[in-house]
């Protein structure tokens, strides 16, 4: 820093201004960190030689592939699902968007738990599902439910179709983000809309729509 007066020129040592208040507020935190960590792991309810010895159990294993396997299955499907819900809700067509935000309405409004039950219990509500003519007697095939909605094919429907619901809000939001000059410059080159979805806005919106869906 430089400071001029009638006396001439000379430099000024400025130091930086101090804050202790942050300093013990650091200390203060690292010291209930470990103050509890200490309580914990001296707790005696807690036997450590039996964590240990099941940390790799196999049961324990099992488990983490069958919540990592579902987990990535949920992805998928609610990606896929979010891409069409979001492609609705900006559709021209009224019920197209309508049938969207319901269905993102109902299941953000819904709590994940209460759709993990009614979909583990289907078979309650639905004995058997079928495929055939609807309002006839003909059907093509039918099933027990429970025999087609397994465990894991329950979890992954509420946890897929739920997330699609959360994740086509990010999907719309990259596909808006796109100029829609871009959409314009395509369909006067004679590109269909499906042509330019494909190959000139959703290219762009993944820009946008990766970091949050990273975060879901």
């Amino acid at each position: 820093m430089t400071v001029q007066s009638t006396a001439g020129t000379h430099d000024v040592a400025a130091a930086p201004r101090r804050h202790p208040g942050r300093w013990i507020a650091a200390a203060s935190l690292v010291a209930l960190c470990a103050g509890w960590v200490l309580s914990l792991w001296s707790n005696r309810n807690i036997d450590h030689a039996t964590i240990a010895d099941f940390l790799f159990d196999e049961r324990i294993l099992q488990g983490v592939l069958l919540t990592v396997g579902l987990t990535a299955c949920s992805m998928l499907l609610a990606t896929a699902l979010a891409v069409a819900l979001a492609v609705m809700r900006l559709s021209a067509n009224p019920v197209l968007r309508v049938v969207s935000w319901g269905y993102t309405w109902f299941f953000r409004g819904t709590p994940l738990l209460v759709q993990i039950v009614f979909w583990g219990y289907l078979g309650l509500l639905y004995e058997k599902i079928g495929l055939g003519i609807p309002f006839t007697s003909v059907h093509f095939f039918s099933a027990n439910t429970n025999t087609i909605v397994t465990p894991f094919v329950a979890g992954l429907l509420a946890l897929g179709m739920n997330e699609a619901a959360y994740a086509s809000e990010i999907v719309r939001a990259g596909l808006l983000s796109v100029d829609h000059g871009q959409v314009e410059a395509a369909h006067s080159l004679g590109m269909s809309p499906a042509y330019t979805l494909r190959r000139i806005i959703v290219p762009q919106a993944m820009r946008v729509i990766i970091p949050p869906m990273g975060n879901e």
